[in-house]
């Protein structure tokens, strides 16, 4: 049982009364007198009892929360401050191309405003419960009383509080008198001393302080110097036996860490019968090249020439022998020039409709529009943040406008994009081989847009075409390539 006494008197005034109480033997009772309570218009009420009673929410006449609103305001503000910190940080303040994604608000801020408006609302309803019960309360009035300790137990509780605005003394009394309580009591102030103990604030200021113990030990190594290794709280996630993509290794024979896709591999439903869909010419033909050039050099030597060294038929089977077929005596004059000389495809293996050039479109955006521009002149935010750093060593990204490129078969396309030029990563680990079909089918006709004639014009459309002629002059030229010398890249 409790030990709270109520106060006879606290100095010039009397016990404050807080309301009144009534003490039931069953649920039933308790709903029936408070059933009564809440006809007579009394509001500020409660109910204590040892189990939850159905029904007992519709007896005390105790109306819907406000806290789904709160939350429904609440999560609504986290969604739209997700969506305008988003378009303000990405397409407003600090434009800048990721991914090839468009500026402002995206299919990619979807995520940030989910958990924007989830934290929003999960703080709305717990502050918000936390108010609407008046909390934190670390006391009430009925505790005053010793029998309210068997509301835990097998009592029920109706208590009536004095700050109902139709609160009268003796009309609540008799009223709770008529449902036939167990026991009636009036509710009085506490007599126990209301100042908190010293023990209590100095426990509390002991745990102030110690709570404030990792906040400056923090502000300390942030603002200070040190010349001692910083202390590792998880050593071994600090330091964990592990290798990065670009570093090196000794597990593996050719030292790389990141492991290239195991020759002939293909994904599950990519199969295609012909190997030149990948790999961007006929090798058949470059066998039989290859095999009349091991001829050709076999009848020399039994002709007593000596082969010179680091001839065609010694090298790389791209080399073109001077007997060769058509197909590789075509490309001796690219073998002069450094460039691979196989056997390209002319045709493009895919079709060439409005879906795949937008397939091509949509990743020659992603992948390649940061060198490259997105109209092919090599004029990319890469190249121009490069450049504008003028660091000296940069060398432009290639132009696809210049003879060289324009010159190549489809074939050849797709190969740079599989394997990379230069200082250009090849992209089949990014790009499948009908994507990169689709780039290549999209470069060609970047390339024809800058430099067609009337004669590439079907005869039914070239009308089309000259009455619009007036405007299309009025445009302002390409811009001129970013590199004229035309670097490899």
């Amino acid at each position: 049982m409790s030990d709270h006494k109520p106060k006879t008197t606290n100095g010039n005034r009397p016990p404050r009364a807080f309301g009144w109480m009534a003490e039931f033997s069953d649920e039933y009772k308790l709903l029936e007198a408070a059933r009564k309570v809440r006809d007579s218009g009394y509001t500020d009420t409660d109910a204590f009892t040892p189990f939850p009673v159905h029904g007992i929410d519709e007896a005390l006449g105790i109306k819907p929360t406000k806290l789904p609103f709160i939350v429904l305001c609440c999560g609504l503000t986290g969604l739209g401050l997700a969506l305008l910190m988003q378009w303000w940080t990405n397409g407003v303040d600090y434009m800048y191309i990721i991914s090839g994604k468009p500026f402002g608000i995206t299919p990619a801020s979807i995520p940030v405003a989910f958990e924007m408006t989830i934290l929003f609302s999960a703080f709305s309803t717990f502050l918000g419960m936390i108010a609407l019960n008046g909390l934190p309360r670390f006391s009430n009035p009925v505790f005053t009383n010793p029998r309210f300790d068997r509301a835990t137990n097998d009592k029920f509780f109706l208590y009536v509080s004095a700050k109902d605005k139709y609160y009268n003394r003796e009309s609540v009394r008799e009223l709770l008198a008529g449902a036939s309580p167990d026991h009636l009591e009036e509710v009085i102030e506490d007599a126990s001393p209301a100042a908190m103990p010293k023990a209590v604030w100095l426990g509390a200021l002991l745990l102030v302080l110690t709570g404030l113990i990792p906040a400056m030990i923090v502000l300390n190594m942030r603002a200070g110097y040190s010349t001692k290794p910083r202390f590792h709280v998880f050593f071994d996630m600090d330091f964990q036996p592990k290798k990065k993509a670009q570093q090196t290794t000794t597990i593996f024979a050719d030292g790389r860490t990141m492991r290239p896709q195991v020759a002939g591999t293909i994904a599950r439903g990519q199969l295609e019968e012909a190997d030149s869909f990948y790999l961007g010419y006929d090798p058949e033909k470059l066998a039989a090249t290859t095999a009349s050039a091991g001829a050709a050099r076999l009848v020399s030597l039994q002709d007593g020439e000596k082969p010179a060294a680091g001839t065609a038929s010694d090298s790389a089977p791209a080399s073109a022998p001077a007997n060769a077929p058509s197909g590789a005596a075509q490309a001796a004059p690219a073998a002069a020039t450094g460039a691979l000389a196989l056997p390209w495809l002319e045709e493009l293996p895919i079709e060439a409709n409005d879906a795949n050039m937008k397939l091509g479109e949509t990743k020659f955006r992603t992948y390649c529009a940061a060198c490259h521009g997105y109209t092919g002149y090599g004029d990319g935010l890469v190249h121009k943040r490069a450049d504008a750093l003028a660091q000296g060593y940069w060398l432009p990204p290639t132009s696809m406008h210049i003879d060289r490129v324009r010159a190549q078969p489809v074939g050849q396309i797709f190969h740079t994009i599989t394997k990379g030029q230069g200082k250009m990563p090849g992209y089949a680990a990014s790009l499948t081989p009908k994507e990169r079909w689709a780039v290549a089918l999209y470069v060609k006709a970047l390339q024809k847009s800058r430099n067609a004639s009337i004669d590439d014009i079907p005869v039914d459309k070239r009308s089309e075409l000259q009455s619009v002629a007036p405007a299309v002059s009025a445009e302002p030229a390409a811009p001129a390539a970013a590199n004229p010398a035309d670097p490899a890249k």
